[in-house]
């Protein structure tokens, strides 16, 4: 039976004969698998082998399945791509000492993604805390529980048999609290080897499903306040999810301008008549110029958690003033629009089909602006006629000319121009907390061909992509709606993330493609975890964009005056320690090698590719906003 779209959660059934007795990890996987979990990602060690052994019998009973990450963080990383993906718990482990403190980035990168993980870590038998025992992470040493606390939703050691069902049920359901966030439960060695008494009639499923309704008074006032607008503006933040088309029906009526945080950049389509742009880190000025319009007069900001990066560095004069509505799920985010003239509190799809309706059942004021006419939308689509040209997308770009260069070594911003018309429709593109993200929330424009209810014509899609072959798969962008088709990590921007995010998104749909934009600094540090998509021939490409630098730093120090100091990386093939690892690898160095790469088969293939691209090194990413929140020119 599946789950209202605000989880994407399913159940299996029951998963053991009632009354059963059996021990601490057992129970940890038959609750996993009520709630349809399919992988658990982690790193096995000693004090956590009982829960391994769970798994391995949950298994033969068909639970959910082991992968071995090659680091903890990485298995974490993994976890967060995996809960993105499919709307499910992410679930890692880590045994005890140096485990569960390698785990900790992994879960603070997915607390600030907002995204459900569970994460167990062991612990030493109770009875060695506070006795100097082998990696003993206890309150009296190094207190990893108490690392955890800064980091998670909920966190909690279980020091008792019967604490263990009521706070492993309290650390699943706080995952899925509003916001969204990693659990963590700190599992001695004992407890978890202890024979637990379970009722199997509890059901989670039945509590998850739980919907929790919508300010009707403030959605009403919301309706009110759009119908008399006399120029509205949208934008929409990584909360949206499936709240997204509904949102873009009512612009589009509205002939509304619709920008985007970075957080939300794969849920709306760049092409899309109403798109104006990214507003914040890496943006485009044509959004800035919309919020600065005077004529503005309310501000619609939907699922935004309206931080630094989605903010412009915070600007009180185009965003947070008395024209801005809020409309969010989670109430803390109101804490940055306090400002604002109106808060409304409930999912954004449930808000904005309640929104529609009033308006369409009442009279609408004189001065709502009317539908756009269809033949208008048509032209604003600035659709071409010759197919091996490229639409440009509905924003003002910072270097156009860059964008179409055909110069060696290649401009990365010809690279975000090609890769969405090289890949499979549908592929899913994930940059690296590097400056592939700057690249590819400025120039990387995905032909989705969804415009929320309405779909692209066909001539803005590439050869490849139009044309139909029997022995091609061809994927219909058949993503859950609320994982998008573009994501990145912001507030904490853990370099390496996407390797191990692109992994278990891969895991979560291995039907659909995943590209991983990093950079050779991120590879240096995690690439460790491309064999995991190696082992498990999963369909990851992993764009590598090379200029033997970090590359962040270097330009950052350039452009802030600073010391030209520790920048520097060795000159690395990686293309050869792809083909180490056993999977196939590319070198790419001009426009004609990119396109020259059998994208296609390597697809058909179904297993992981690597493209080591030498960039242009002396290409300055879209940074000025980092530069101005570190207070530094530009």
């Amino acid at each position: 039976m599946s789950l209202n779209d605000r989880t994407g959660l399913t159940t299996t059934g029951d998963t053991l004969p009632a009354e059963t007795p059996f021990e601490g990890g057992d129970l940890i996987v038959h609750y996993l698998q009520q709630i349809g979990v399919e992988y658990i990602f982690g790193v096995p060690g000693g004090a956590i082998e009982p829960l391994v052994n769970a798994i391995a019998r949950g298994m033969r009973r068909g639970g959910p399945k082991l992968v071995v990450a090659r680091h903890e963080s990485g298995a974490a990383f993994m976890a967060d791509g995996y809960a993105r993906e499919t709307g499910k718990l992410g679930v890692c482990f880590a045994t005890t000492g140096p485990g569960a403190t390698n785990m900790i980035t992994g879960v603070a990168g997915a607390y600030h993604n907002r995204n459900p993980v569970l994460a167990i870590t062991a612990q030493t038998r109770l009875e060695t805390f506070g006795r100097g025992a082998m990696q003993e992470c206890s309150d009296t040493t190094v207190n990893t529980v108490g690392m955890f606390q800064h980091c998670t939703r909920y966190n909690s050691l279980v020091s008792h048999p019967k604490q263990f069902e009521p706070k492993l049920i309290a650390a699943i359901l706080n995952a899925f609290r509003e916001p969204h966030g990693p659990s963590h439960l700190g599992i001695p060695l004992d407890i978890m080897r202890t024979s637990i008494e379970v009722d199997p009639a509890v059901d989670l499923m039945m509590i998850l499903r739980t919907r929790h309704g919508i300010d009707e008074a403030a959605t009403a006032e919301l309706a009110r306040q759009i119908q008399l607008a006399r120029k509205p503006v949208f934008l929409i933040g990584e909360g949206v999810k499936d709240g997204a088309s509904r949102v873009l029906a009512l612009a589009l009526a509205l002939d509304a301008p619709v920008i985007v945080t970075p957080h939300a950049k794969g849920f709306v389509s760049s092409f899309h008549p109403c798109f104006k742009g990214v507003y914040g880190l890496s943006g485009h000025d044509s959004a800035e110029k919309v919020l600065a319009d005077p004529l503005v007069d309310c501000v619609i900001a939907v699922g935004c958690s309206l931080g630094e990066w989605a903010t412009a560095g915070w600007d009180r004069h185009t965003l947070l003033n008395q024209r801005l509505i809020h409309v969010d799920a989670n109430a803390e985010n109101f804490v940055n629009s306090a400002m604002g003239r109106l808060h409304v509190l409930g999912a954004p799809g449930e808000v904005f089909e309640r929104v529609g309706a009033i308006i369409q059942s009442g009279v609408k004021p004189s001065s709502i602006a009317t539908p756009v006419p269809r033949a208008s939308v048509k032209s604003s689509l600035r659709i071409v006629s010759d197919r091996a040209e490229r639409p440009l997308p509905n924003c003002a770009l910072d270097e156009p000319t860059e964008w179409v260069s055909n110069a060696t070594p290649l401009k990365p911003q010809r690279l975000m121009r090609d890769l969405p018309y090289l890949l499979p429709p549908g592929t899913r593109f994930i940059a690296d907390g590097t400056a592939a993200k700057g690249w590819a929330i400025h120039y990387l424009h995905i032909p989705d061909r969804r415009f929320g209810e309405r779909r692209l014509p066909a001539t803005m899609l590439s050869d490849k992509q139009a044309d139909s072959s029997s022995a091609t798969p061809r994927l219909q962008d058949r993503r859950q709606e609320s994982a998008g088709l573009f994501r990145t990590s912001m507030e904490f921007s853990c370099m390496g993330w996407a390797i191990g995010h692109a992994v278990g998104a891969a895991f979560a749909r291995p039907d659909l493609p995943v590209a991983c934009l990093t950079g050779d600094g991120s590879i240096l540090m995690n690439g460790q975890e491309i064999t995991v998509a190696a082992e498990n021939r999963l369909p990851v490409f992993f764009i590598v964009l090379n200029d033997s630098a970090l590359g962040t730093i270097r330009h950052g120090q350039m452009l802030g005056g600073a010391e030209q100091i520790g920048w520097k990386l060795p000159e690395i093939d990686f293309a050869l320690m792809a083909k180490a690892m056993g999977i196939k690898g590319f070198v790419v160095h001009t426009v004609e090698d990119l396109q020259g790469i059998d994208w296609e088969g390597l697809w058909k293939a179904r297993s992981p590719a690597l493209v080591d691209v030498r960039i242009d090194r002396n290409a300055v990413p879209p940074i000025k906003q980092r530069m101005k929140s570190l207070g530094v020119g530009h």
